[in-house]
């Protein structure tokens, strides 16, 4: 038997909904991966101008690569390992306008790669108590590492929709140009 199969239990979700915990870290799991996946892959179509914007010089497409990959790194994975372990509190965490021009696009898509998978592996390790416990965020209250990682989902998901209407835009001016 894998150790996590050991850890599905019922508990109560928020919202009082029954919370399969072990199958909505999974659940949560398959949309983090499916959406870096679609991410990565629009990536990668324009890897060879990542450094394309609509003209908002902290979103080119280097930059939202290299975005994505810290945000993992830095605040998703670390922060849901604090949830698990400690009582943290948290302040929103931005990295919007941070010069990510040293990064190569295929560089943080790599890393995305990997602290992605780490997070999710973690996620997957934890016993139903861990999952149970709290951290407390300054924009959306007490939130557990599930509720973390739904941030994480649509965080992905706008990402995912804004980058989708910036490769439209950069279609239509290399078509142009």
């Amino acid at each position: 038997m894998h150790p996590g199969e050991a850890r599905v239990a019922s508990i109560g979700g928020r919202f009082g909904e029954p919370d399969m915990t072990g199958q909505r870290i999974a659940d949560l799991a398959m949309k983090l991966e499916a959406a870096r996946g679609q991410i990565s892959r629009l990536l990668e179509s324009v890897a060879d101008d990542q450094d394309w914007s609509t003209g908002d010089p902290h979103w080119s497409f280097r930059d939202i690569a290299a975005h994505m990959e810290a945000t993992d790194a830095e605040c998703l994975l670390v922060r849901i390992r604090q949830i698990a372990y400690t009582t943290p509190s948290f302040e929103f965490y931005n990295n919007t306008g941070w010069d990510f021009s040293d990064r190569d696009l295929r560089d943080s898509l790599r890393g995305w790669q990997q602290s992605r998978a780490q997070m999710i592996e973690f996620a997957q390790s934890l016993s139903t108590e861990r999952l149970a416990r709290t951290g407390h965020h300054k924009t959306f209250g007490d939130i557990t590492v599930a509720e973390y990682l739904e941030i994480g989902v649509k965080h992905d998901l706008e990402h995912l929709k804004d980058l989708e209407a910036m490769i439209a835009a950069h279609r239509a001016a290399t078509v142009a140009g």
